[in-house]
């Protein structure tokens, strides 16, 4: 199906935003806002990922809007961080209405930070239905450490550049033993759990992960979770949900879907990965 790639200039509390909707000729009332993560990243994506998902989403009917933060790509204004984007992302979803007011839903489809962002944004917002998340990113000094412990030192056992590090004698041994320690030590922090019940407690939670995760779950709708097996990120989340009783009950009891792609890096940024990814997304909403 044919679509139409239209730049946009995105009010969003008197800041100009960019953004480019791709409407199909015969749109469906579904519509999907890209929310991109907020490190080196606009709404063009890592290795052009956006811009081909969106391409591939709108020839099969989604609407898609990809579109900068403030302060970030074209955008006028500030970026505050990924914990202080929920104007943006509201912003964002109004223009998608005013150009298609006709639709019935929108799903917020992000990566790392910005999954982040979406599970505290979503539950807001009575027009978002799903999430589409990828590796959402949880960093903490514990968890990270845990992680690089459990994952990190064996990937580079496995690769060719440590040996050859090792064998030119570029290797410092008593670095890396004290690096090693050092993270050992963050490692055995303990994670506390919190559970709120009202608008109130929510805004008085401490941590980003803490409201990520009370976000999820007053989230009513469909969550598509895909997961890398080469990201410390993914892995990162992983290690925080399996210590932590409150985000088990969370992820347990959301209507989510969870895809492992074992292969895959962070940004799914091979055209294999990036392929599967995308139709498993389409064969998940065309449910």
């Amino acid at each position: 199906m044919n679509s139409e790639e239209t730049p946009l200039v995105i009010d969003c509390q008197g800041a100009s935003q960019i953004g480019i909707l791709h409407k199909p000729e015969a749109p469906k009332k579904t519509a999907i806002v890209v929310v991109v993560a907020g490190g080196p990243q606009y709404r063009v994506g890592c290795a052009r990922q956006i811009i081909l998902w969106s391409r591939c989403l709108a020839s099969n009917g989604y609407p898609v809007l990809r579109f900068d933060y403030r302060g970030f790509g074209d955008s006028a204004g500030e970026f505050k961080g990924f914990e202080h984007v929920d104007d943006d992302i509201k912003s964002a979803i109004d223009r998608l209405y005013t150009e298609i007011p006709e639709l019935d839903e929108v799903v917020l489809w992000a990566e790392c930070n910005a999954a982040s962002s979406v599970m505290m944004y979503a539950w807001k917002d009575s027009r978002v239905k799903k999430l589409i998340l990828q590796n959402p990113w949880v960093r903490n000094e514990m968890t990270q450490a845990r992680t690089y412990i459990k994952h990190y030192y064996l990937m580079r056992l496995m690769q060719k550049s440590f040996w050859l590090k090792l064998f030119s004698f570029k290797f410092n041994p008593f670095a890396s033993i004290a690096s090693f320690l050092n993270l050992w030590q963050s490692a055995q922090q303990q994670k506390t759990d919190k559970k709120v019940d009202d608008d109130k407690g929510f805004s008085e939670l401490t941590t980003y992960q803490e409201k990520m995760c009370e976000g999820l779950a007053r989230f009513e709708g469909d969550v598509l979770l895909f997961m890398s097996g080469y990201s410390l990120i993914g892995k990162e989340f992983d290690e925080l949900v399996n210590i932590t009783e409150r985000w088990k009950e969370v992820i347990n009891k959301t209507l989510l879907t969870r895809i492992d792609e074992p292969d895959a890096d962070h940004t799914f940024s091979r055209a294999i990965d990036r392929e599967k990814l995308i139709n498993n997304a389409l064969t998940w909403l065309n449910r």
